[in-house]
């Protein structure tokens, strides 16, 4: 049986690394293009995503519990998923975090199954200002790196809070490793590597 404390604490260390990681990011963002892009929207963004991220995750199993559920509720500081959801669908879709609990595995399913429909303009907005950093500093700054060095760093956070949320019912199954690559994947990755490669 694993510390349930633990695993969160370590998961918080993984999320304040990215979201440190963004904020730097965007601060270099705002300094190139000269805008005043605000910040805390990438953040909130990137929780939408990671919460996505982890629904998925806590799917996979076919089976969602309340400690799931809280560790992916208190992770985010800046968003949240169904609350973005309920705003984009002008409150058509009106989905609470205990609605979804209480639902059917197939219907939480199905939500997972079109989340990357659901959040793909999230994505490309997310993903902009810090690929295009990303890739002027490959290019023109004054650190050594290369297309995709940001991305890793953020995608590596990620997984290592999926990994923990994975483990934190104390079961910590394959599938639920690979539900969180293939929706990282899906929500940002594939993103990102359009628009450097482009």
């Amino acid at each position: 049986m694993y510390d349930k404390q633990e695993i969160f604490a370590k998961a918080v260390e993984a999320y304040n690394h990215a979201e440190d990681t963004i904020t730097r990011i965007d601060s270099v963002f705002r300094s190139i293009s000269g805008s005043d892009y605000d910040p805390e929207s990438t953040l909130a963004q990137f929780d939408i995503l990671l919460q996505g991220v982890l629904v998925s995750v806590a799917c996979s199993d076919m089976i969602f519990d309340d400690i799931e559920l809280q560790f992916i509720k208190n992770i985010a500081v800046h968003g949240d998923l169904f609350d973005y959801i309920r705003a984009d669908s002008d409150g058509e879709v009106d989905l609470t975090w205990e609605v979804f609990t209480e639902a059917e595995t197939k219907g939480q399913l199905s939500l997972v199954s079109i989340l990357p429909q659901v959040l793909a303009d999230q994505c490309e907005s997310f993903v902009l200002p810090l690929a295009a950093v990303d890739f002027s500093y490959s290019r023109f700054g004054n650190l050594p790196t290369t297309p995709g060095d940001f991305l890793r760093s953020i995608e590596s956070d990620m997984i290592t809070i999926a990994t923990l949320l994975a483990f934190v019912d104390d079961e910590g199954e394959p599938v639920e490793v690979n539900a969180a690559a293939e929706m990282i994947y899906a929500l940002v990755e594939r993103h990102w590597k359009g628009l450097i490669e482009a």
